[in-house]
């Protein structure tokens, strides 16, 4: 029998909400609302392949479909980890609550993790096979394990071919190099470590060779079910940020561009990986975090 594909179990911290709206700090370390001035991902369809459709209002307007591969009985996210995610890359600027990275991006909600946080290697693939039947610009998995199993290779392939960018969590297995999680360990990922305020790899994070990138992921505020908001850490949450990034990057370029430097995933990884910079070890996260502002600013072409 295979072993399962999870997600981190849920230790939300509920928060008092305030009655404005917000950006998290991760958004705000990156520059996010600067670059809102010229772009919110309008036109780009990303599929979050977690554990169901939100139902939290904030992501109401993002949604397209939705599809059940799991053992659960319904589409929508009981477990509470999708709504978190999908509302970090696309929560809604609408004046309450938090926003998105890519408030005006579209969600396709591939449901592979069931309400208890497991799922099977087999759901994980057609998940992702559905995603790509969908034209999807950008798969996002905040999901893995620590096994290759092929029929999910092959699917992470296919989408790589048809040109859609695949940004995953690293997974949460600390200092141990070796335990990058699949899919982001698989070459056609973006796999997506976590680091904290200030600027450390998160203790929690895994790390090492199978790393692209890193992302904010501790202490991370986002919507929670059912219209309620919670903290929580993970690379989980590194990942949507990361989602959200290629999001923005795609939509400014096809508005103002009429095309875009990154018409293929390679091309994505080479331009972010242009406008990279170091942080406190590189050896443990690939090739650091994003220069937001330089990478979209007038020389970021």
């Amino acid at each position: 029998m295979l072993p399962k594909v999870t997600i981190p179990q849920i230790q939300p911290e509920c928060v008092i909400q305030t009655f404005s709206e917000v950006y998290d700090w991760g958004l705000r370390d990156l520059n996010i609302p600067s670059i809102h001035k010229s772009t919110l991902g309008e036109g780009i369809k990303i599929a979050v392949i977690d554990s169901g459709k939100s139902e939290h209002f904030e992501t109401e307007k993002a949604f397209v479909s939705a599809k059940n591969f799991s053992k659960s009985n319904v589409v929508t996210d009981k477990n509470g980890h999708s709504t978190f995610v999908s509302a970090i890359i696309a929560a809604e600027k609408n004046d309450e609550g938090i926003i998105g990275v890519a408030p005006k991006a579209k969600l396709y909600y591939a449901k592979a993790i069931d309400d208890s946080g497991c799922g099977d290697p087999s759901a994980l693939a057609n998940a992702v096979n559905w995603s790509v039947k969908q034209q999807v610009d950008i798969i996002s998995i905040s999901a893995g394990m620590f096994f290759d199993f092929k029929p999910l290779r092959a699917a992470i392939k296919r989408a790589y071919e048809r040109n859609i960018i695949i940004v995953c969590a690293v997974g949460n297995s600390g200092t141990r190099h070796y335990d990058v999680a699949f899919p982001a360990r698989y070459p056609e990922a973006i796999g997506v470590a976590a680091y904290n305020e200030r600027h450390e790899t998160s203790k929690f994070s895994s790390r090492g060779v199978n790393v692209s990138f890193a992302m904010p992921g501790e202490d991370i505020y986002s919507a929670y079910p059912p219209n309620n908001y919670a903290k929580m850490n993970g690379s989980s949450f590194s990942c949507p940020i990361m989602s959200g990034v290629c999001a923005l990057i795609l939509s400014k370029h096809r508005k103002y561009q009429g095309n875009t430097p990154c018409n293929t995933p390679k091309d994505m990884l080479d331009h972010l990986k242009k406008y990279s910079k170091k942080m406190n070890s590189n050896k443990e996260t690939g090739f650091g975090t994003i220069d937001i502002d330089a990478l979209m600013g007038e020389n970021g072409k």
